[in-house]
């Protein structure tokens, strides 16, 4: 590095790399020149290359956290938003002007609970704060209704694709027999093909479907394209069939564990099940064969029902609906009517 030099016989100032034995300009002996220190930064050394360069990142990253800080609320915003809106589209409103988003969200989401798989309510928890990652582990319920005014119970769900995560949001019947609309999203999927899933005409195909197979369970899934044999299987995207199987898991699992939760998990005709935010979740689970636990929800209808067409009396004895001819009732030769009901 060049350092800089004055000769005082001829005053004159000049660069070099170390003492030289005379002066260029004049020729004078060393004893005449002089090196000259710089008072400022050097700018040429190392050190002053390695603080810049400290300072400049320090000063970024500074300046980033208080941008990201500034907007963390706007940012949130946005997303609860977006995520209010794909709630939406599962009841059949879609279109909306994002002014018009939480207007409509408040007006159509009634109530919500956060269940666990086994169907205990959380205390406290609200739905719409569960992160996607946690379903399955933690089950959100809304209880809504569509844009045409019918009850529903809206289910997010979350599985994989061929490239990355999906999620979506199911509107139920609230007894989780039918489907009154749906959304799908996506992390990465192929654009043109499973990327489809997030259209409309993809999810359309959805509503009206049952839920339920003839065993009880959960059967509605996504099938290869003209593959379906039943109400219960949806057509899958042309030329995404990971995709499609992925959303076709993502539904069939999906919803078997909230129809667990809910006590829904049986055919139609019981018209408790599926009211666990806000009905009976004891009732729900045990109407298919109306057991005595289920008195502490006020009764059974079926069970009543049952007993009264097994013996009209008031009798005591009568009233388990077993009063027949076999003694049931404690007498030898019952009838179900003279000797023990009707006497």
């Amino acid at each position: 590095m060049a350092k800089k030099f004055i000769c005082s016989q001829c005053g004159q100032t000049f660069e070099a790399a170390s003492m030289p034995d005379k002066c260029p300009i004049c020729g004078a002996d060393t004893s005449h020149i002089k090196e000259v220190k710089s008072k400022g930064i050097n700018t040429n050394s190392n050190a002053y290359t390695i603080c810049y360069a400290v300072v400049m990142v320090v000063l970024v990253a500074f300046l980033l956290a208080f941008v990201s800080e500034s907007l963390k609320d706007k940012q949130k915003a946005n997303v609860d938003i977006d995520k209010k809106s794909q709630i939406l589209a599962s009841l059949n409103v879609r279109g909306l002007a994002k002014s018009e988003v939480g207007t409509k969200y408040d007006e159509l989401i009634e109530e919500t609970c956060v269940l666990t798989p086994d169907g205990q309510r959380i205390d406290g928890a609200d739905a719409f704060d569960v992160e996607t990652k946690e379903i399955g582990e933690k089950l959100p319920v809304y209880k809504a209704k569509t844009a045409e005014g019918a009850d529903a119970l809206v289910l997010p769900l979350k599985g994989r694709g061929l490239w990355g995560g999906l999620w979506g949001y199911v509107a139920v019947t609230p007894d989780l027999q039918k489907v009154l609309g749906a959304y799908f999203d996506h992390e990465s999927e192929t654009a043109g093909l499973g990327a489809l899933i997030k259209e409309e005409k993809f999810q359309s195909q959805f509503a009206n479907r049952p839920v339920m197979g003839a065993d009880g369970k959960v059967a509605l899934t996504v099938v290869k394209k003209g593959a379906s044999e039943a109400d219960t299987q949806v057509d899958g995207v042309t030329g995404a069939t990971l995709t499609s199987k992925g959303v076709g898991e993502m539904v069939l699992t999906g919803l078997q564990q909230y129809a667990n939760a809910l006590g829904a998990a049986k055919p139609a005709g019981c018209p408790e099940a599926g009211k666990a935010c806000g009905g009976c979740p004891e009732k729900a689970a045990g109407c298919g064969n109306c057991p005595e636990a289920d008195k502490a929800c006020g009764g059974c209808p079926e069970k009543e029902a049952a007993q009264a067409d097994g013996c009209q009396h008031k009798n005591p004895c009568c009233q388990s609906g077993k009063c027949d001819k076999s003694g049931a009732c404690g007498k030898p030769g019952c009838d179900g009517e003279k000797a023990c009901c009707g006497q």
